[in-house]
């Protein structure tokens, strides 16, 4: 019997029909897809990471040891430390930038969320790593102290916590650290002042733990025959032992602080990565024992300054290593968490992000994440920008696009030489700078080398250098040095000399901007009481002021930093940013003013770091309420002129570009030294020369400063010191200008030349300085008549407006002779100008290597001084900054140069 095909399919059967083949192919194709979705989808999921941990949250304050009795909870950081545990609980990468301030590196925020996760109860135990790890990683975690009573309130609470049995683990020495903890009861007994009698600041600092010794750290153990991490039971609460009875032999503790110190049975552990070259060399310590067993919940990514400060230019190859090297974690990939302070730090880093999760399988995600500081770390109260900022009406007039050309081969050039690892890579940045500097200059370049050769005629370095700054053959001699060091570049170099020399020699009568802001100055509405006029610095704008110019102007006068300081009641109707730099552009991003008009008047040379500064703020959620004025400001940019492509070109190589003092010469005074020489290296390629018998300050393990007085020749390799960079001599001796008894010694000279200008004939008081200047003229012949001007800013010094941080300019004669020869013109006897002198002047002047000795020996003596610690407290968090200064010695070298060296 023959068997018929039946027509209608039953189940699983495929039909003739084409039609209903058709719909049945349509039908496996969706289940098809439906199915590899789903599977994709739990492929990308990565699981939810919850480990709660104390039921009762206390919330821990913590201080700054400049301001120890003032304690405050790391709200202004709470973007930073919500990301941390984002990461943790979703296993997602983020880069996070701080704007726009910093937000003092990556190792205390570390710390903080890890205090954080106990006290709060966000983690049972967790295992933090911190990359890239260095010598002075932990630095500033010792200026920040944590209250104790907050510690030992969240020990009491995992103690008599209900509900420990769901999330103490027993093999985590849980009950140790509790048992250590709670007996920081005893410095909050200690700490607790008594009516009328205020506990002093030094008895705070040593019977508080810094947020160092509050935390296990592990630092990494570079010898493969040990294991990666080793014990550190001797710095759990190392300083504040003697004062409780954590120290007693009778208190039976001393197994405690092994367990808490032990890396496997800690419950809290901050583990240190090496900035490795290859993800192989990682490995070691991606699979350690305690990651194998407990995981590695995050790794903070450390790409603020100092974080940065030991990596290569090039660091982007060594994060690429990181994070290939956590695909060989046991279990669950580590988040990473990456902290930048800078727009372009930013972008590079999630560039090396992004190009990492895509490679990965199943694919990752990297979120961006803005942080708002309004001060420098991660404490205080949270800073918000407001929710709506008034418009802005910004222009941007970018003059001469024929230095585009020019300043492309000078960033080839750059970039070609630090590939090679050449220092004259610096020399190059140094070249952008001027150019940019000369381009953007209020007048001509001949009538500029005038003015300063009045204001600035000393032969130290700080006058020497701001001549320099307009005169092209100085600031080209250092470019035309390279080429004799680096012959493969020589032709191109002497080339870029002469054609920038070319260039910049078109504006001896007028520059691109000065011709603008001369035409601008015409017109009534700009030429006003209402209109601020910002120069980059202070030496430009007072160049400007002693210019012809400035006599029919009409304006405010400031400099960049100035602009944060204008207030509503100044009534600005119209503000013109000359030569507009990141600084100038973050202020009025933020500013409460609504002016009519911002115009930001530069050049060609100019605009390069303002690109980078605003390209990532319209995009991040956190900086909202300013988006609408970046776009603005890149608008008007972009309209007047900007290249935006040659801009981040030039913004990579000049922030790349690292440009430090190499030699810092502590040896001279006012009298030329030529004895011994104490010659010191540091780790970060710096060499500092001292006198045998000079001050050193060394980090010191001490509790109530941060750092104790060495002599230089008892300096050895290994010890680290406070370097004094120029960015740290700035802001020391803008400190000492702020003390109590700095504040009172200018302030008694200052009433000094108060009373000689009321003894002085004459009307005005350019009246008073021409009779001062035939008195001086009478002693010297040689003063010239010029010297009009300065007399006559002398004779006014007590007119000086009071900076933010309460100091005054001094107002008086760049060097010694010169101010010998004013005050006897005026009547003042020897002794008197010289105490004037060293008590009033000298400590409120600018570091200068004539100086050097001098200076350092009252840096010293100031850091070590009781007053320090008022001048610190009124400027925030200063000490972490200073702190960042700190460099290891790595060679020391004693020479007797003779008559050689002075």
């Amino acid at each position: 019997m023959k068997n018929h095909r039946i027509n209608s399919p039953g189940p699983g059967t495929r039909s003739l029909d084409p039609a209903e083949r058709q719909a049945q192919q349509r039908a496996h194709a969706d289940r098809a897809r439906t199915l590899l979705a789903a599977a994709s989808k739990k492929a990308r999921e990565t699981p939810t990471l919850e480990r709660p941990g104390i039921s009762t949250a206390t919330r821990t304050r913590f201080a700054i040891r400049a301001k120890p009795s003032e304690w405050l909870f790391a709200d202004a950081g709470r973007a930073v430390i919500d990301a941390i545990f984002e990461c943790i609980k979703d296993g997602s990468d983020r880069v996070v930038m701080t704007w726009p301030e910093p937000p003092g590196g990556a190792f205390v925020a570390a710390c903080v969320a890890l205090r954080e996760a106990r006290g709060m109860g966000h983690l049972a135990h967790a295992s933090f790593a911190y990359w890239p790890w260095r010598d002075g990683a932990t630095w500033a975690a010792r200026l920040v102290l944590v209250n104790p009573s907050d510690i030992a309130a969240a020990a009491r609470s995992a103690i008599n916590d209900a509900h420990s049995n769901d999330w103490k683990r027993t093999d985590i020495a849980h009950n140790s650290l509790e048992m250590i903890e709670i007996r920081l009861r005893d410095l909050d007994l200690q700490m607790a002042a008594s009516p009328g009698r205020p506990l002093s600041d030094t008895s705070i600092i040593v019977r508080s733990p810094t947020v160092l010794e509050t935390t296990a750290v592990f630092a990494p153990v570079t010898s493969k025959a040990a294991p990666p991490y080793g014990p550190s039971a001797d710095k759990i609460l190392r300083r504040v032992r003697r004062h409780t009875f954590l120290g007693e032999r009778n208190a039976g503790l001393g197994d405690r602080f092994d367990h808490v110190g032990d890396p496997m049975k800690t419950p809290f552990a901050l583990l240190g990565l090496p900035p490795a070259k290859r993800a192989e060399e990682l490995a070691r310590f991606v699979q350690s024992e305690r990651a194998r067993t407990f995981g590695m919940d995050v790794v903070i990514v450390d790409l603020t300054r100092p974080g940065r400060s030991e990596l290569p230019d090039q660091w982007e190859p060594r994060l690429e290593a990181l994070l290939k090297s956590f695909d060989v974690a046991t279990g669950r990939r580590p988040a990473a968490l990456v902290l930048t302070e800078d727009a372009f730090t930013f972008r590079r880093a999630t560039r090396v992000m992004k190009a990492s999760a895509a490679v990965r399988r199943p694919k990752g995600r990297v979120y961006e994440i803005g942080a708002y500081l309004d001060h420098r770390g991660l404490l205080g109260p949270a800073a918000k920008l407001p929710s709506e900022m008034p418009a802005i009406a910004f222009q941007a007039d970018i003059k001469d696009a024929a230095l585009a050309p020019l300043r492309d081969r000078l960033v080839v050039l750059g970039r070609a030489l630090r590939e090679d690892a050449h220092a004259g890579a610096a020399v190059v940045s140094r070249t952008l700078s001027f150019l940019r500097r000369s381009a953007s200059l209020p007048i001509g370049l001949s009538e500029a080398r005038g003015i300063a050769d009045i204001l600035y005629d000393a032969d130290d370095e700080v006058d020497s250098n701001v001549r320099a700054m307009f005169r092209p053959k100085m600031a080209l001699g250092a470019l035309l040095a390279v080429a004799e060091i680096a012959p493969a570049y020589s032709s191109e170099i002497r080339s870029l000399v002469e054609a920038v020399g070319s260039k910049v020699g078109e504006w001896e009568s007028e520059t691109p901007v000065s011709l603008k802001l001369a035409s601008l100055l015409e017109q009534s509405a700009w030429n006003a009481a209402s209109t601020v006029i910002a120069f980059p610095d202070r030496r430009i704008a007072e160049t400007y002021l002693a210019s012809d110019r400035a006599v029919r102007c009409d304006c405010t006068i400031i400099d960049h930093k100035g602009i944060a300081d204008l207030s509503e009641a100044a009534q600005v109707r119209r503000i013109v940013v000359i030569g507009p730099g990141p600084q100038a552009i973050r202020a009025l991003l933020t500013t409460k003013l609504a002016p009519e008009t911002v115009l930001l008047l530069g050049d060609a040379a100019g605009s390069a770091l303002l690109s980078a500064e605003l390209a990532p703020l319209g995009r991040i959620a956190a900086f909202a309420s300013i988006a609408a004025r970046a776009k603005a400001i890149t608008e008007a940019l972009r309209r007047g002129g900007t290249n935006e492509a040659l801009d981040l070109a030039e913004a990579e190589f000049r922030i790349v570009v690292t440009d430090q003092e190499e030699r810092i010469d502590l040896t001279q005074a006012n009298e030329a030294y030529r004895g011994p020489v104490v010659e010191i290296r540091t780790q970060r390629g710096q060499i500092l020369r001292y006198r045998p018998t000079s001050d050193v300050l060394l980090l010191s393990p001490g509790e109530a400063r941060p750092f104790e007085r060495v002599v230089a020749r008892e300096i050895e390799a290994g010890d680290s010191i406070l370097v004094l960079k120029n960015d740290v001599r700035e802001l020391i001796r803008r400190a000492i200008a702020g003390s109590r008894r700095s504040l009172a010694e200018l302030g008694l000279y200052h009433q000094a030349i108060a009373g000689i200008r009321r003894e002085t004939p004459g009307t005005m008081v350019r009246d008073k300085a021409r009779h001062v200047l035939r008195s001086m003229q009478g002693m010297n012949g040689s003063v010239p008549d010029s010297e009009l001007h300065n007399i006559t800013r002398w004779l006014s010094a007590d007119d000086a407006p009071m900076k933010i941080d309460g100091a005054r300019q001094p107002g008086a004669a760049r060097d010694w002779p010169r101010f010998l020869l004013f005050m006897h013109a005026v009547g003042i006897q020897d002794t008197l100008a010289k105490a004037y002198w060293d008590a009033a002047i000298t400590p409120s002047r600018s570091y200068r290597a004539q100086e050097g000795h001098l200076f350092n020996q009252r840096v010293v003596q100031f850091i070590l001084d009781p007053e320090a610690t008022t001048a610190w407290a009124s400027m925030r968090d200063v000490w972490q900054e200073v702190l960042e200064g700190v460099d290891a010695v790595v060679d020391v070298v004693t020479s007797n140069e003779g008559g050689r060296n002075g």
